[in-house]
């Protein structure tokens, strides 16, 4: 994956899931923000080589890296999050199911940003027609994450940080780690957004 500097923080290994989760969300910010740069200054025109390589890395991270986030936060997280009766937990619970929706919606406009800028790598060029859809999809997901990036780390990490049971963390670092060095095959649409 390509590096990314999130600032001076060191960044959080698997024995600070909460935090890695965090981490990740700079990155998916990262890289809507070199999409839609992109987008915004090369469309009109030749793809230069560097906005090639930026556009492409930004691509894979979406495809190959950022579903396995969603995973982290669906097959590990919410579950326990949801295990917890305590009246605190209660708002946040309610939330999860939203942010799941938020994930499958995000999954069809990830899609559709895919096979478009794809095309643009294959081709050099983007037709208006394409231009205009891959913008509108890029508008959606950068003002969809906005709202789900405050909701999950203002809420819903900092829920997890207060409950969740020592044990209960190692066992999501864990399972966090498992999706990274098993060579488990996430696609969108299966697994989903980041």
């Amino acid at each position: 994956m390509m590096a990314v500097n999130l600032g001076d923080k060191p960044l959080a290994d698997f024995s600070q899931p909460i935090e890695m989760l965090t981490d990740c969300h700079r990155r998916i910010e990262h890289f809507l923000g070199v999409l839609t740069k992109v987008s915004a200054q090369f469309a009109d025109g030749d793809l230069a080589a560097e906005a090639r390589r930026a556009l492409e890395a930004s691509l894979d991270y979406f495809a190959n890296a950022a579903p396995r986030h969603t995973a982290d936060e669906e097959e590990s997280l919410f579950p326990r999050i949801r295990s917890r009766k305590s009246t605190a937990a209660g708002e946040v619970i309610a939330e999860l199911d939203r942010l799941e929706r938020d994930h499958r919606h995000g999954e069809a406009n990830h899609a559709l940003v895919d096979r478009l800028g794809r095309e643009w790598l294959a081709q050099g060029r983007i037709d208006e027609s394409q231009r205009r859809s891959l913008q509108r999809a890029l508008d959606e997901l950068t003002l969809m994450y906005s709202a789900h990036i405050r909701l999950e780390e203002q809420q819903v990490f900092a829920l997890a940080s207060r409950t969740l049971l020592p044990e209960q963390l190692r066992d999501i670092g864990e399972e966090m780690r498992r999706r990274r060095t098993l060579s488990r095959p996430l696609v969108m649409g299966k697994g989903g957004s980041p």
